[in-house]
């Protein structure tokens, strides 16, 4: 298994405008690793939802509680948003369940 970086996004206030509100942005809070990880076929056969045609896994050993701090991942040169975080830290790994196809910018 070839591990690739992994950049866990959250958003945060960075500033206020001139009229008080604030000021929202992408900032980085951890840096990891992690790969796609391919559906099971019984995760297939039971899906209903559709959720194997419109999202990937990733494998992570990063800790959960960052992963729930986390709304979006950098991973292979695009941004994937965070639908649902698998497993604990009482794992070895983690899986996070993204948007497939993901996007160039935040």
């Amino acid at each position: 298994m070839k591990f690739k970086p992994l950049f866990l996004y959250a958003e945060q206030e960075t500033g206020k405008d001139i009229l008080g509100n604030p000021i929202k942005e992408f900032v980085q809070i951890e840096e990891s690793e992690g790969l796609f990880s391919s559906w099971t076929s019984k995760e297939i056969a039971l899906d209903v939802r559709e959720i194997t045609i419109h999202n990937r896994k990733i494998l992570t050993p990063c800790s959960k509680e960052l992963l729930e701090q986390a709304e979006k991942v950098k991973f292979e040169d695009k941004y994937h948003s965070i639908n649902e975080i698998k497993g604990d830290d009482t794992n070895r790994w983690r899986i996070i369940v993204v948007n497939r196809y993901g996007s160039e910018s935040l």
